[in-house]
């Protein structure tokens, strides 16, 4: 008789359509059936416009309020985790129902397993009461699922056995981008430059959630600064978010800033092609996948607000990390960049040996992996804790 795993989500980004079916598809051979319950994405997500479906997974409306300015959840799951083996579930505090999981988990009922960061890696807006709950919460589970190793070695100080946490290496599905990649030739790029107005042959691109995180303000004050010195410099903006109207603000101010909304899959390849820096100073997350498999190099600084996936970037390898929070010198960087044709071909090179590294094929295979030790692992003994 097959296993059954349950994985619980507030919603389905577009990002993460492909992992999830791959994972099914994986886990099929190893006789676990994988069900996936998933709801709709609150006002914050929502802005994002990144929500897909996915026809064999089980759809839900989530029950969604507000505490304090704080988006609040419930997950109406129950009735998908009968006879379940194993469930796993977001590490958020945000979620109700992890609260009643936590609890079906100590009194050996179900096997509980997060998801996630370790922490809130967003340091300025995260609820000091929210990480308590969580760090106490996150003690009291079967199994980790950490994002990668970074958040494993954040999990493990919370006092979690390492024994039970798998590092799944968090990325995203770029084979799409390598087809399409290979697909352009110089002449198609020239066109495509052409039909969007792009003029410049210092281009500098953004693609991703636009919020407050992503320091979009510090991002404008340096183009400017850039464009002072560089006169031919312009940047193009993809993605979508609550701060979208701050783009389309200095969009509507500079020909030489070229906003075109979201876009997703190979139809941002031919803006990574016109690219020579992908700059973002704010939080990088899996946009940094995109960056390596199209041989652009990411410009961001050093911060409280990333996700785990800066862990990716190696400083002078495969991208750029600046000291210093300010625009000025944030600019004085790139502008140097610009200049340095043997270090951006460097960069370049480690961007094309790091896509080789983190690919979401080792994802699928860690995560499954995983799943099958948790499977096996037999009941805990309560000392460990």
């Amino acid at each position: 008789m097959n296993k059954k795993v349950v994985i619980i989500y507030r919603y389905i980004p577009n990002y993460r359509k492909t992992f999830y079916e791959k994972l099914k598809s994986s886990l099929i051979s190893q006789n676990i059936d994988l069900i996936l319950v998933y709801g709709q994405p609150g006002n914050f997500d929502m802005a994002k416009n990144d929500s897909v479906e996915i026809q064999w997974g089980k759809k839900i409306n989530n029950k969604i309020f507000y505490l304090f300015g704080k988006e609040i959840y419930w997950q109406p799951a129950f009735c998908h985790i009968k006879n379940a083996d194993l469930i796993i579930v977001e590490q958020a505090s945000k979620l109700l129902i992890n609260y009643i999981f936590i609890l079906l988990n100590v009194l050996r009922l179900k096997r509980i397993a997060f998801w996630g960061h370790g922490k809130n890696f967003q340091q300025e807006k995260a609820s000091q009461v929210g990480e308590w709950i969580k760090r106490i919460i996150s003690k009291n589970v079967f199994w980790w699922f950490a994002y990668n190793d970074y958040s494993k070695m954040i999990i493990k100080q919370l006092g979690f056995p390492e024994n039970r946490i798998t590092s799944v290496q968090n990325a995203i599905d770029t084979e799409e981008l390598i087809v399409a990649k290979n697909q352009f030739s110089r002449i198609e790029i020239n066109k495509f430059k052409l039909s969007r107005e792009v003029n410049g042959s210092h281009i500098g691109l953004f693609v991703g959630g636009m919020y407050y995180e992503k320091n979009l303000p510090f991002l404008f004050s340096a183009c400017e600064l850039i464009r002072l010195k560089i006169p031919d410099f312009e940047m193009i903006f993809i993605g979508s978010g609550k701060d979208v109207s701050l783009v389309k603000e200095f969009d509507a101010k500079y020909d030489w800033v070229h906003y075109v909304g979201p876009k997703f899959g190979k139809d941002i390849v031919p803006y990574f092609l016109l690219a020579d820096l992908f700059l973002m100073p704010g939080l990088v997350g899996l946009a940094i996948l995109d960056c390596f498999v199209m041989n652009v190099p990411l410009v961001t600084i050093n911060h409280n607000n990333h996700s785990p996936e800066i862990s990716y970037l190696e400083d002078g390898v495969n991208g750029i990390i600046i000291k210093e929070n300010d625009p000025k010198k944030y600019a004085e960087a790139i502008i140097n960049l610009f200049s340095d044709d043997e270090l951006l071909t460097n960069l370049r090179k480690g961007c094309e040996v790091s896509s080789r590294k983190y690919s979401l094929d080792n994802m699928v295979n860690n995560f499954q992996n995983g799943i099958i030790h948790a499977l096996k692992t037999k009941r805990w003994d309560l000392n460990e804790y």
